[in-house]
């Protein structure tokens, strides 16, 4: 039986030509319905609901934003580590940084003061083909990019040392209950 038979392909849609068909059997009046489309114009699209890489949310965390700790005094390098670790895993509730994605930070400082800095930060992916690997390393990159004294992050992405669940900090694996 096709779908013609039933009569499902009688609800037009509009501006769209139905195709020809031949009236149910069942239906008295031998014709379709048009479907109303109202509902479909207003429903809420996709973007409504994932935050833009521009907002103040996490682009990946099932968590919710939080805001990196450190010293008034911090180094450069210290300060790119707490936002590090404000970068949770999509999948698994722990930050970049104690996950061991993260293998270097070089911040140098610049020679003029008021200058602002470049940044490059050196990690690594549980796996090559991981699901976040769009995400987490633009994440980074922008969250870095928002500290007042860098212009500019470069996020290298490697597989050498490949990584492994060792490289985790003993916080990580107590969270992961892998102690």
């Amino acid at each position: 039986m096709s779908l013609i038979e039933l009569g499902l392909n009688d609800r037009g849609v509009e501006d769209a030509p139905a195709p020809p068909s031949k009236p149910r059997e069942s239906s008295p009046e031998g014709g379709g319905s048009s479907m109303n489309t109202s509902a479909l114009t207003s429903a809420p699209r996709y973007p409504d609901f994932v935050p833009s890489m521009h907002s103040n949310m996490t682009m990946t965390s099932p968590l919710p934003p939080k805001e990196p700790e450190y010293a008034p005094d911090a180094s450069l390098e210290e300060k790119v580590v707490a936002v590090l670790k404000t970068c949770y895993d999509p999948e698994i509730p722990v930050d970049i940084y104690q996950l061991g994605l993260i293998y270097q930070v070089i911040a140098p400082r610049s020679p003029a003061p008021g200058d602002h800095d470049r940044v490059k930060v050196l990690m690594t992916l549980t796996a090559p083909n991981c699901p976040a690997a769009q995400t987490l390393p633009a994440e980074a990159k922008y969250k870095v990019e928002r500290l007042d004294e860098v212009s500019d992050a470069e996020i290298e992405i490697t597989f050498d040392p490949p990584w492994t669940p060792e490289k985790m900090s003993e916080e990580a694996r107590l969270v992961l209950n892998l102690i």
